[in-house]
């Protein structure tokens, strides 16, 4: 299938992101055990713009696949597992590692994917070297959005392209949609969900919109490997989103130059 054109870039002065974050798998090789020194040292590669260094305990999680479906199922089980979190000074980027982890947040303001995958790209070759994995077992790339719409009542239609078509005129509450569909890259899934957000302002309508782009196939831990996979998943990703919404949407967003 012949791969489309990357959309052109587009810039907002009000972007609606409230979380991009980019997470990897890891396995070692039979009989190669976590290596819990990985930690510090990574910190020490990283710290000059990861300052902050925090230690949480989060709940496990265990991975199983559905082979009718070819998708993954999470199920959050197991005893807490320790993971590390270093912060950027601002605390609005964070690096975290665990056992055979590693992910990457960034959290408003959202300064474009020109700037984002870079920093996932230098964690994950740091984390490579240091680390010395067999394959990338899973890896996923999230983007959650936030679209206020500054009225209490109007037609989706005029706001998205995905809405559900019901008999009747009467409006909809408390919208929720979810699919998955296939993605771009062989193994890749697409996961969306479209739900109408509790908002304070009695004046507008909230919605958050969440796309998870997964690779259930294992990948080399190659550099090169898996920034094609990024690009490929954050257009897909870019794609999808930009054909979710109306124009009159984007214009919620004060498009910049």
């Amino acid at each position: 299938m012949p791969r489309k054109p990357a959309l052109p870039r587009k810039l907002y002065a009000k972007p609606p992101l409230v979380e991009v974050f980019c997470e990897f798998f890891f396995e070692n090789a039979q009989g190669q055990e976590w290596d819990w020194f990985v930690i510090p040292r990574l910190y020490s590669r990283l710290k000059k713009r990861f300052p902050t260094r925090k230690h949480i305990r989060s709940v496990g999680v265990q991975l199983r696949m559905e082979p009718s479906r070819g998708v993954e199922h999470v199920e959050r089980l197991g005893p807490p597992t320790p993971r590390h979190q270093f912060f950027s000074e601002d605390g609005k980027s964070l690096v975290q590692v665990g056992e055979n982890l590693l992910v990457v947040n960034q959290l408003p303001p959202y300064y474009g994917w020109g700037k984002f995958e870079p920093l996932v790209t230098e964690c994950f070759e740091v984390y490579c070297k240091l680390a010395k994995p067999l394959r990338v077992a899973r890896s996923a790339l999230h983007y959650i959005d936030k679209v206020d719409v500054p009225k209490p009542e109007f037609r989706l239609e005029d706001y998205f392209n995905l809405y559900p078509i019901l008999p009747g005129s009467d409006p909809v509450t408390n919208l929720a949609m979810a699919f998955e569909l296939r993605g771009a890259g062989e193994g890749d899934i697409m996961a969306a969900a479209f739900r109408q957000h509790s908002s304070a302002n009695p004046e507008g309508t909230s919605f958050l919109l969440q796309f998870d782009y997964v690779a259930t196939k294992p990948m080399e831990p190659s550099l090169e490997i898996v920034g094609k996979w990024l690009e490929t998943a954050h257009e897909f990703t870019s794609r999808y989103f930009r054909g979710t919404i109306t124009e009159e949407c984007e214009k919620l967003f004060h498009q910049g130059d």
